[in-house]
């Protein structure tokens, strides 16, 4: 029987590839010099590998988390993530490209995973798990959720691509459809913000990965600015939010007033404020992942705010009146309306075609009240729709909060405050005002990506809520 195990070669095809017989794993090729030296040690084990496969995919209960560490100085917060990961109960496994052993060894990722890193994609023939003969299909196949920390400008170009030439992009390439896909970007300021970088990223959030940062800060490099890979807590964090069972929004429709509004004195000058639109996009991007179309109504943020995806319409504002204008074109198809816009309250009464010269004395410039969006909209608001505002307060602003949910007709408002504004976490609190409660939960600091996630939940049990009393 061992005989028929592999493919019979003639001497003149000495040197020919030669594929087992009665094997199930098409991609298993061996050189036939080496078959007959390693048939006696294998047979065993691909017997049994033949005899379980039907049960190929899972073997724990626990979920299976694969990280990819990329060549960069910031693979040593991934250990600390790995560590983490595995206290909330994952059984975490870790791939390494070549370069990535120069900055931490595999020793260090094997000893707070618990398992044997993968680093190389050629197999080690000797008896041994299914990693042994197929590291860039084990665990990668069976994955629940990948993460690539650090994600650096190179593997995420090769991302792009489709390139399979490393134990981690290859690994990349054989993820389930199920799989959750993470990516932690550390890389220098300059590189960051180089436009085929930014190309790149927006082609993986528009294929479903989720990106998590990076931060502002000192680099390793010595320069300061946007490049430092998310820290660990903040990463697991954001994972643990993404693995629970998401809401079914599937056939919903979302409208989101996202970013900051100006309100021009000239062409050059306006008033208007910091918000960078991130509070929104990860809204966005959390109600398409639960299965909803969404309508983006959006102030001028930075292009990296921009959510991508193809259940994703994109509707760019300048102004208030924009906003408003834009947004009523929508209102009345959207289920679930979510007001995240950090709009200005006043507009010049008038505003200059040209650029005023500076004047070497004060002067004043008289103001007006913008429309006010949620109110307007909300007059039209159907019994089944469900709306959500904001309240950014400088203070304790519960009662503020309060009083604006329900003057303008929300069935939920998250409080946030001033720190929240242009960075990538915030302290936040929600009132549901549909169940009579006064009480707010508080969420308290959380990173934007897990808030939307609430957020969402929140939106669709109020539908859930209103399909049942109508």
């Amino acid at each position: 029987m061992e005989r028929d195990l592999f493919t019979e070669g003639s001497k003149e095809n000495e040197g020919m590839l030669v594929k087992p017989k009665n094997f199930s794993y098409p991609n298993f090729v061996l050189h036939r010099k080496q078959s007959n030296l390693i048939k006696d040690q294998t047979y065993d084990y691909i017997t049994n590998m033949n005899e379980n496969n039907s049960a190929n995919r899972k073997h724990t209960s626990s979920p299976i988390t694969l990280v990819g560490v990329g060549a960069g100085i910031a693979a040593y917060k991934t250990v600390d993530m790995v560590s983490q990961l595995r206290k909330t109960g994952a059984d975490v496994h870790v791939t390494m490209t070549e370069n990535a052993q120069k900055f931490v060894g595999p020793l260090t990722f094997s000893g707070v995973s618990g398992h044997h890193v993968l680093t190389n994609s050629f197999p080690v023939l000797t008896k041994g798990t299914r990693e042994d003969f197929y590291p860039h299909l084990y665990p990668a196949t069976y994955a629940d959720c990948f993460v690539l920390a650090p994600a650096t400008a190179n593997l995420i170009g090769k991302m792009v691509q489709g390139l399979g030439d490393n134990i981690v992009t290859t690994s990349i390439l054989s993820l389930s459809k199920s799989c959750h896909r993470f990516f932690c970007p550390a890389m220098n300021v300059e590189m960051w913000e180089n436009e085929r970088v930014q190309s790149n990223i927006k082609v993986l959030e528009h294929d479903g990965w989720q990106r998590i940062g990076p931060e502002t800060g000192l680099l390793a490099c010595g320069m300061e600015g946007i490049g430092r890979m998310a820290e660990p807590s903040t990463i697991v964090q954001t994972i643990q939010e993404a693995m629970m069972a998401r809401p079914n929004l599937s056939g919903k429709k979302v409208l989101i007033l996202s970013g900051p509004t100006r309100e021009h004195i000239d062409p050059v000058r306006f008033i208007g404020n910091p918000s960078s639109g991130r509070m929104g996009k990860a809204i966005a991007e959390e109600a398409t992942a639960s299965g909803a179309k969404v309508d983006f109504v959006t102030g001028p943020i930075s292009d990296m705010f921009i959510p991508r995806g193809p259940k994703i319409n994109i509707h760019p504002i300048v102004s208030t009146e924009q906003m408003l204008s834009t947004s009523q074109k929508y209102y009345n198809q959207a289920d679930i309306v979510i007001y995240v816009a950090a709009v200005a309250d006043y507009a010049p009464m008038t505003q200059n075609g040209k650029k005023l010269a500076k004047a070497n004395e004060t002067f004043s410039i008289p103001l007006k009240a913008t429309p006010d969006i949620s109110a307007t909209l909300n007059a039209a608001k159907r019994k089944e729709q469900v709306t959500i505002g904001f309240a950014l307060q400088t203070h304790d602003g519960h009662e503020e909060a309060r009083e604006k949910l329900h003057n303008k007709q929300l069935d939920g408002i998250v409080l946030n405050f001033v720190d929240a504004i242009a960075n990538d976490t915030g302290s936040f609190s929600y009132l549901d005002g549909t169940n009579g409660k006064k009480d707010f939960q508080k969420w308290g600091p959380l990173n934007k990506l897990t808030c939307a996630q609430r957020i969402i939940k929140e939106a669709a049990t109020l539908i859930e809520k209103k399909s049942q009393s109508i």
